[in-house]
């Protein structure tokens, strides 16, 4: 294939939006779209690498693997050992066992499928993943053990219907992605059935230049380069990526892999020697740029600032030189390369493969190696867990109720309950405590991503049942000696879902307000016609970061005693739909209790997640042992205040 250097310049068009963006620089708020011109460029290669060696007779699909292992692994492999000991030191548990997660996908060449399930590419903690930009790794894997097989099935049988099957097959592509936006955007972005028509894109381009396509075109070339740009530019992370809205950069790409030829203006600027050398590099530049800004940002306890971060980005490109020049062309030359025999390049690979495997499994089942952590450390994020007992998952074990198990200091004559989601879990151990003191047993409903709100599910997987679930806690509930339930849920991220489900039926936000509002009313009518007497726990401020591990670095980095707070205005403009949904119930049977009252105003404008070393959040939402026992002190204050009422309006009660 002969080489052309402009197509080594459009890799450094799409390598260097995607790290001024990872960087966080805003002016590129579309940066992340040179993965979809990256794909665009693969396809486009490996299209024209198989029909050449389809017309030489030397096409070999076990060659085209090892090739395609020569290009990818070694590179891979090196980013990856030099993660592990920046891990080891600096991660927390949980992120490092989520790290071992990766770790093993990225083995397995399946990190999408990691990342769609973990958390959203755009989520503000994926800037603190090392791995995370290997998904478009492994998609590009997935393409490589499908493509060529079509390929040579088709040439085999009608070479001559290959464009069209090609186009057909793009076009459904395209067309799913789209539809996929809309309905699944997570997976839609990761998916390679999304991304398959770009690939796809790139490979038309090889079959129109095999026809003889190659007259370059000044303006279709500037126009292919602006569209590129102007993605960069005016994309941001709120466009549905990849869509029909791809196209514009997808089309950019194809017009100047066509057009840009030599002669041609684009074609002088992309062959210029920066723009090459920074081509060359780039596959090691993708590699090295994003664990650098991750272990920063997992190292600071502030964001880092953005000259620290485009020193980064420079040192990626650095490092990615010397990785290309030392590790990538010694494994891929011709002559003396490393590891020169099939066999021996497929015993290594297994080797180290198999390695981070086994050290991946390992981080998984230890729960992130706690014990590499210095023994403070180690204590105390021990001591600042959250309570998972009795907290159910899925459609079994709320068959029958009472739930066997979940029904604490049961000896007593009185006995209160608990219905709600994970955070209610967190919060029983101390309010069972409490309650124990005034010979009242507790008994725990708890169900992950079930707000208890009867009849209304979240549309992610884990809460399909939690329709079913709220009805038969509530109608148990209704039906039980039971006189005083605990309302406790993470209601911000409740009310502020996207689409919810009714009784079986999906529905858009935009059509659910009022339906949400009779809903919960419903379940708090239903317990209190039955004479119960019902508690809700209001909101409390919770953090963008995990807090216990942040309080964890502080004091790994030699802070003993850390506060760690948010803005009060933040928490209340955060909360303030979510308190409009719980005031809504006017019943003189039913007291509220206001954590703000406790988190919030020990120093004006501030909330406290950590107050001078003690922990009130675990992670991100979940009560701490300390953080559930200040809220179970206001519940009690909260029920003997009620107990000396005289009965008249609503109880709306919280100490200062």
């Amino acid at each position: 294939m002969i080489y052309r250097r402009e197509i080594d310049g459009l890799r450094a068009a799409a390598v260097m939006p995607v790290i001024l963006f990872h960087a966080g620089f805003s002016f590129f708020s579309g940066g992340f779209i040179g993965v979809d011109v990256f794909f665009v460029i693969s396809g486009f290669l490996i299209t024209s690498i198989i029909l050449e060696e389809m017309r030489d007779g030397t096409f070999s699909l076990a060659a085209f693997y090892e090739r395609r292992a020569r290009r990818l692994l070694p590179a891979l492999f090196l980013v990856v050992l030099c993660c592990l000991p920046f891990a080891w030191l600096w991660v927390m548990p949980e992120e490092f066992r989520a790290f071992s997660d990766s770790l093993i996908a990225t083995s397995l060449s399946g990190a999408n499928f990691l990342f769609w399930f973990k958390s959203g590419y755009f989520a503000p903690e994926a800037g603190e993943v090392p791995l995370l930009h290997i998904w478009s790794l492994a998609v590009e894997e997935q393409y490589y053990m499908f493509f060529p097989l079509l390929v040579m099935v088709m040439w085999k049988r009608k070479p001559s219907w290959m464009v069209a099957v090609l186009v057909a097959i793009a076009c459904a592509s395209l067309v799913y992605s789209e539809w996929a936006s809309r309905v699944f955007p997570s997976a839609n972005f990761y998916f390679l059935p999304s991304r398959a028509w770009e690939f796809l894109a790139g490979s038309i381009c090889s079959l129109v230049q095999s026809k003889g396509q190659k007259r370059g075109s000044d303006p279709l070339s500037l126009l292919g380069f602006g569209m590129i740009a102007f993605s960069v530019f005016y994309f941001d992370e709120t466009s549905p990526i990849p869509s029909t809205l791809a196209v514009v950069p997808v089309i950019g790409a194809m017009l100047v892999l066509l057009y840009a030829r030599q002669g041609t203006w684009v074609s002088a600027l992309l062959s210029t020697r920066v723009f090459t050398m920074i081509g060359q590099i780039s596959y090691s530049a993708y590699l090295w740029h994003q664990p650098l800004f991750a272990f920063a940002r997992i190292r600071s306890i502030d964001p880092p600032p953005l000259i620290v971060m485009g020193a980064l980005a420079c040192l990626s490109l650095m490092l990615a030189y010397l990785s290309w020049r030392f590790v990538e062309q010694p494994f891929r030359r011709g002559e003396r390369r490393l590891l020169p025999s099939t066999r021996s390049l497929v015993a290594s690979v297994s080797l180290v493969l198999a390695a981070f495997i086994t050290f991946g499994i390992y981080g998984h089942d230890t729960r992130g190696i706690p014990w590499r952590l210095p023994a403070p450390i180690k204590e105390f994020m021990a001591d600042n867990d959250w309570s998972k007992t009795c907290l159910l998952e899925g459609s079994s074990g709320w068959d029958a109720m009472p739930i066997e198990n979940c029904i604490f200091n049961g000896s007593h004559a009185q006995t209160y309950a608990i219905l709600g989601d994970s955070l209610a879990s967190s919060l029983t151990p101390a309010l069972t405590k409490r309650l124990d003191g005034m010979n009242i047993g507790l008994q725990q409903i708890t169900h992950s991503f079930c707000a208890p709100v009867a009849d209304v599910s979240m549309v992610p997987h884990q809460a399909r049942d939690c329709g079913a679930f709220n009805a038969a806690a509530i109608e148990y509930l209704v039906k039980s000696k039971v006189k005083t339930v605990f309302l406790a849920a993470s209601w911000k991220i409740f009310f502020e879902q996207s689409r919810y489900i009714f009784n079986g039926e999906e529905v858009a936000t935009s059509d659910v307000g009022q339906r949400l509002r009779d809903a919960f009313d419903k379940t708090v009518g239903a317990l209190t016609s039955a004479g119960i007497r019902v508690i809700i726990v209001y909101p409390h401020p919770r953090g963008d970061t995990e807090i216990a591990a942040k309080v964890a670095k502080l004091m790994h980095k030699g802070t003993p005693a850390p506060t760690i707070t948010i803005a009060q205005d933040e928490f209340l403009q955060q909360s303030s739909p979510s308190y409009a949904y719980l005031d809504d119930p006017k019943d003189r049977h039913v007291l509220r209790v206001d954590p703000a009252k406790i988190f919030c105003g020990r120093e004006a404008g501030r909330c406290d997640l950590a107050r001078d070393g003690k922990t009130f959040i675990s992670d991100k939402v979940h009560f701490t042992s300390a953080g559930a026992e200040a809220v179970a002190d206001e519940i009690l204050v909260a029920l003997r205040q009620d107990d000396i009422m005289d009965g008249n309006g609503v109880a709306a009660l919280s100490s200062d």
